[in-house]
Parts: structure tokens; sequence; C-alpha cells
């Protein structure tokens, strides 16, 4: 599990952990073992309403965006989850220098960077540390 964490945001990347996109029950336990994860180990702060996005592609994962949604909550303990899942998401492994030796046919140069898709790529771990993913961008 990566974590990434911006003003508005915290961003838990799931490589190779797939959530029960398919099974609410199960996917609501599982969203719950995260959040108590993010708060005991990385002393994270939630309460009130967050939306969360899930961002689920079978090659690599999941990716969690969480956004709040609200403030006012008058228990620091309540934590309202609204849950949205994209499922079989394109995902891109984004990087600024080309480190492959053999050049995949299905690269895309775009904006002076390099973008492969993770569902070409057979061990995602070896090419990770030299980029990162991009669930939002769509080269159709």
């Amino acid at each position: 599990m990566k974590i990434e964490i911006t003003h508005d945001k915290v961003i838990v990347y799931l490589y190779i952990k797939a959530l029960s996109i398919n099974d609410i029950a199960l996917l609501n336990k599982e969203i719950k073992s995260l959040f108590i994860n993010l708060i005991e180990r990385y002393h994270l702060n939630f309460f009130g309403s967050f939306k969360v996005s899930i961002y689920h592609n079978s090659h690599y994962g999941s990716i969690l965006e969480i956004e709040k949604a609200y403030d006012d909550s008058f228990n620091t303990n309540l934590i309202d989850l609204k849950i949205i899942v994209y499922r079989n998401v394109s995902m891109y492994l984004e990087f600024n220098d080309f480190y492959f030796t053999n050049v995949p046919k299905q690269l895309i140069i775009k904006n002076n960077k390099y973008y492969l898709s993770v569902d070409n790529i057979d061990n995602i771990m070896k090419y990770i540390e030299y980029g990162r993913i991009n669930y939002n961008t769509n080269f159709n």
C-alpha cells in the first residue's frame, strides 16, 4: 500500500490487492479496515463526510481517492462515506525518462511524458519506482 496526501485528498494505491467491488457488504468491511489502518499507521484524522472514489483495474488493483465532502460533524468519532466504484479503469504507468530496453508497441508519448498501459506490463513492480500510476487520463 502506498499513500499520497495532498491538500484536499488522500490517494491510496493498492497494488494487486483488489477490493471486493462486486460485494457491497464485503467492500464496506474492507473500506472500514483500510480507514482504521490509515488512522492507526499514518495518524490521519478522519471525521465528517467523505467521498471515496475507487478506481479498479484487474491488472493493477485498486486506487482510492478519499476527499472531504463536509466538515460539519459534531462527533469526531463518526465517519460518513459515499463510495463510488469505477470498474475496468484504464491505468497507465507515467514516467519522464524512457527506461525500457525493448520499446513496447503500445508506448504513448504525450506532453514530453511516456505512458504505458498497465495491461501491457507483465511485472509492473520492476518499473513502478521509475514513474507513477496515472488513472484519470484517457488517450482514446
